[in-house]
């Protein structure tokens, strides 16, 4: 056993902190941990204590966690504590975790189907598969992070698993109420979503009710995150007054506001005023929808990243740089080495040499041999969640993050600049509540300092897409977020259809150089292409890239909605959208695409696709 971070696990906890660290190994705890009392640290040395010092086995304890960023977090983490037996915890979201058990027990799984389906399959396996019963049979603990937000399908599959768990596997669940805001999302401005509503009780309620489930609370008290005092008092004494359900009267919300604005270390911004390159890759800028985080991005023409749901694991640049034309089985170190030194090193460097690149391939797809296999590697690569050793955990370049506080729920920075809606209105007092509660957790993602800001409130829209757009200047233009998921495919990029091979190369070497920079793009419309917009970069530079007929479509049902589709049409140009540098895309050797892929990236699997995220005006025009 590899005992290398023990050290970490014995020194410096408190005693509320020990108590959950040291607790038996079949304990079920529910661990009530408000912000920066060290939440993810102790489940962390939970976790290291029942490896090295209850002799758990590494392949039988799972972590379960809410988000793949708190996941790639969770495992870092691990890794420092106990070395390499971090690799063999299961570590993984709920939705993984659900899809593990599915896939591997029943032979119809697919990826189709609706997700309330998918777990109800994984529920009905749970409770009647003797194949699932003798995996969970060897199972000697589990940790499940962020419990409050588990409500609906989601608490209904882990209270089934709870309940399926042997008896002397133990649990160790954490949660804080107060950053409970599973009720609305990023997109949502401000009303709750209905298919996000709380359908009956939530997981916390569940597991203290179920008595034979043998669940004991402890706390975390003591704050280590921050030594301001204003975000201390944030951190206890407001979070005391959001969790007081006999305070969520109407105005509840616009007094917390006030309270945070009252500790805030600054406050009055306007976000009008404000620029992103007044800011530092340290510094997290909050918004409460969407829409914001767009319109405040669509006006940086400097680097910034985004924290925004929609744009799906980021895979990073020097990928297809390397391996776009690697067309062997196999890759060597020394291949490796060589491909990074002529194209990557002083051009499009990620933060990590060589060495760590070389790593993080041998983790997803090593060999024996210490060779690198490549149909291995795409097949990891090419799914939708791909592993978070070679994903980013933001959409964008180096520098400040602009995003939405359900978006960075459980993430935290030096200095966080929270901009809060004016002028909110809510149906019902648990509405705003919840609502009070979303504007805690922003103000909780600060270690160092808090700067409060206002934000203009204004109205976007939401397609059955997910695309948010809004009208402007009157009306006469409509923004229009592109960039999203879906946008930017390979046959796009190198498709047979839409480029010579010559075309293509020239495009995909024009978004290498420009792998690490804000490239700001123009679209046309091709009526060769079904009216699907081709991606300039100025008139002499070559065409880079074809977005998907999912823009297109979106574009009518903008017209549709407002009864104009028989009126009025997309514009034919659209200028002002902005790339954050390249990113790659990887098809897996089974995908049906591929044959559609000029060479050699139709063999290669690797395809590099401009990182564009923006909130362009389109001006829909008058039919002639």
């Amino acid at each position: 056993m590899n005992n290398s971070g023990q050290h970490r696990v014995d020194a410096g906890w408190d005693a509320d902190q020990l108590q959950v660290i040291e607790a038996e190994a079949d304990a079920r705890l529910v661990v009530e941990a408000g912000p920066g009392t060290g939440k993810t640290a102790v489940a962390c040395a939970r976790l290291a204590h029942l490896i090295s010092e209850e002799d758990v086995e590494p392949s039988n304890a799972w972590m379960i966690s809410f988000t793949r960023t708190a996941v790639a977090e969770i495992r870092a983490r691990l890794h420092s504590y106990v070395g390499d037996a971090s690799f063999a915890i299961r570590i993984a979201t709920i939705d993984s975790h659900a899809w593990s058990i599915h896939s591997g027990h029943d032979p119809n799984a697919r990826l189709t189907g609706t997700y309330e389906e998918n777990v109800a399959r994984v529920i009905d396996l749970l409770k009647t598969d003797e194949d699932v019963a003798d995996e969970l049979s060897q199972v000697e603990h589990v940790v499940i992070d962020e419990a409050q937000d588990l409500v609906g399908q989601r608490a209904d599959l882990i209270e089934e698993l709870v309940k399926r768990l042997p008896s002397d596997c133990g649990v160790t669940v954490f949660a804080d109420e107060a950053q409970a805001i599973y009720g609305f999302s990023d997109d949502s401005d401000g009303h709750r979503k209905g298919a996000a509503g709380k359908p009956g009780k939530a997981l916390l309620d569940r597991l203290r009710a179920e008595r034979s489930l043998g669940f004991e609370t402890l706390i975390l008290k003591e704050i280590y995150r921050t030594t301001s005092l204003g975000l201390r008092k944030i951190f206890s004494d407001l979070r005391k007054d959001v969790l007081d359900k006999n305070r969520h009267r109407d105005g509840f919300h616009a007094e917390t506001a006030e309270r945070i604005r009252e500790f805030a270390d600054k406050k009055g911004l306007k976000w009008t005023q404000m620029k992103v390159a007044d800011f530092t890759r340290d510094d997290l800028l909050l918004f409460r929808t969407r829409g914001e985080v767009l319109m405040a991005a669509q006006f940086c023409d400097l680097p910034h990243r985004l924290r925004l749901s929609g744009y799906g694991a980021t895979l990073p640049a020097w990928l297809a740089i390397c391996f776009s034309d690697f067309l062997d089985p196999y890759l060597a170190e020394r291949q490796f080495l060589d491909l990074w030194a002529t194209r990557i090193e002083n051009k499009a460097a990620p933060h990590y040499g060589p060495a760590e690149a070389w790593q993080h391939l041998m983790r997803v797809a090593g060999r024996r041999d210490g060779s690198v296999d490549m149909l291995k590697l795409r097949r990891r690569l090419g799914q939708t969640r791909p592993p978070v050793e070679l994903t980013l955990p933001e959409y964008g370049l180096e520098g400040p993050i602009v995003g939405t506080i359900h978006a960075s729920k459980g993430r935290e920075a030096s200095n966080v600049v929270l901009l809060l809606p004016n002028g909110a209105e809510f149906e019902s007092a648990e509405d705003e509540a919840e609502e009070a509660r979303v504007i805690f957790v922003g103000a909780t993602r600060a270690r160092t300092s808090l700067i409060v800001g206002e934000s203009n409130a204004f109205r976007s829209s939401t397609l059955s897409s997910g695309r948010v757009y809004r009208s402007v200047n009157y009306g006469k233009a409509t923004m229009v977020e592109v960039g999203r998921e879906g946008d930017i495919t390979a046959r796009g990029l190198v498709g047979r259809r839409e480029f010579t091979r010559d075309l293509a190369l020239a495009g995909q070497t024009f978004l290498a150089k420009r792998a690490d920079v804000v490239t700001t793009f123009k679209l046309e419309a091709d009526p060769d292409l079904d009216w699907r917009y081709r991606i300039w970069n100025g008139d002499q530079d070559p065409c880079v890239g074809i977005l998907s007929s999912k823009l297109t479509s979106d574009l009518w049902q903008i017209l549709e909605t407002r009864n104009q589709r028989h009126s009025h049409k997309p514009p034919g140009y659209v200028n002002h959208v902005r790339g954050q540098g390249s990113a790659t895309i990887v098809l897996g050797p089974d995908d049906s695409d591929l044959e559609t892929l000029n060479e050699p990236w139709a063999t290669s699997g690797f395809v590099l696709a401009p990182r564009i995220a923006a909130f362009p005006p389109f001006f829909f025009f008058r039919r002639k």
